[in-house]
């Protein structure tokens, strides 16, 4: 994170930088760095944004659909309350009966489900 953040700053640093030391049009010529210039920090800042906060969430969300679409009968899960369960029913496409302990079961839903666990729910 902190490497995240040292490189925005210096970014932003460098595009501020680089704009404010564009020399201002002459007399009736007008550049294309004159006219782009005022805008091109928003550009880079957007960019950034996109590529530090927007790309990485939509990578994740894409990884947390397909857990949720591999869960199955059997396997052993993790809920968002810090409950270890093993999918025993699938009762609807997003409702999931989960065996916590021997003899007791309980309803939850497919979203509350934090990730698929290795750990076994029965005593050995």
């Amino acid at each position: 994170m902190r490497k995240t953040k040292k490189l925005f700053f210096t970014l932003c640093g460098t595009i501020f930088l680089i704009t404010s030391c564009a020399p201002p049009p002459s007399n009736g010529e007008t550049s294309l760095l004159g006219s782009i210039g005022p805008f091109l920090p928003f550009a880079l800042i957007i960019l950034l944004f996109y590529f530090l906060i927007i790309r990485p969430q939509g990578k994740q969300q894409k990884e947390r659909n397909l857990m949720l679409g591999s869960l199955k009968k059997g396997t052993n899960i993790l809920t968002n309350g810090g409950v270890f369960g093993k999918i025993i029913d699938v009762l609807d496409d997003d409702v999931f009966l989960i065996e916590v302990s021997k003899g007791v079961n309980i309803k939850i839903k497919k979203d509350f489900v934090n990730s698929v666990s290795d750990v076994d729910t029965k005593k050995k």
